[in-house]
Formats: structure tokens, sequence, C-alpha cells
């Protein structure tokens, strides 16, 4: 019986030695990965930093350059749109002019006096609307009492 005791005891200090071992093992792989993650961060950053100042003196006068494209651009539009209209301004006049063509000659005078009542009307309109605001701008004036406490 001596015996089987004797080997019980070597199994177990062998035993609590692994474990010792493996705990100390998983410490310095945590401890490793920790340090893995955050040297991850760091080299991230490093890149940003790189890839930014890269960027940044790339880009430094892309402002102004756009600008000068944006300007270049609202000139070419606003050609395009005054040919534009003035063709659309010919075009219906040209067709108002074949339809009065076609109406007998006592309705082509009948709409050229309503084309005048029609501009005269909105002269009307115009002088209207300019009385009804400066009429509300004297309306707002406001006067102001003094008052005081009694003391």
């Amino acid at each position: 019986m001596a015996t089987a005791t004797k080997t019980a005891k070597k199994v177990t200090k062998t035993a609590t030695k692994t474990v010792e071992t493996n705990t100390l093992t998983a410490r310095g792989i945590a401890r490793k990965g920790a340090l893995a993650y955050v040297g991850l961060y760091g080299a991230a950053y490093e890149r940003a930093q790189l890839r930014w100042s890269q960027v940044r003196s790339t880009t430094d006068g892309l402002f102004d350059q756009l600008v000068e494209r944006g300007e270049e651009i609202e000139v070419k539009a606003t050609e395009a749109f005054k040919t534009t209209q003035t063709k659309v301004s010919e075009g219906i006049e040209a067709g108002t002019e074949r339809v009065k063509a076609v109406l007998p000659a006592s309705a082509n005078d009948r709409v050229a006096e309503l084309e005048t009542e029609i501009k005269a009307l909105n002269k009307k309109i115009v002088a209207l609307g300019k009385k009804a605001t400066t009429s509300a701008k004297t309306k707002v004036k406001m006067k102001t009492e003094k008052t005081s406490k009694a003391a």
C-alpha cells in the first residue's frame, strides 16, 4: 500500500505543475494578443496619417480649380439658356402669326386688343402690389408707451 500513495503524490505534483504552466502560457498568449491589437491600431493610425498628408497635398488647390470649372459651366449654361429662350420665343411668335393668319380678320383685331388689355392689367397689378407693400410697412409702425413703477 505504501507504493500506491507515493505514486498518487507524484501524479498530483505533476498535474499541479502542468496547470500552473498552462496558466502562465495562457496569460502570455493573452498579453501578446492584446499587444498585437494595440500594435494593429498604431499601424492603422500611422497609415491613416500618411494617407491624410497625401490627400491634403494633392487637394490644396482643388477648391480653386473647382470654382474655376463652376464659373466656366455657369457661362456655358447661361449662353445655352439665352439661345434656347430666343428660339422658343421666336417659335411662339411664328405659331401665333400662323394662328392669326388662319383666324378671320376681325378675330385678329380682337386678339391685339386683348393683348394690350392684358399688358395694361399687368401694369395695374404691379402698381397695386407696390402700394400694398408700402402701406403694410406704414401700418407696422407702432407707438410704445413709457411705463414707470410706482415706488
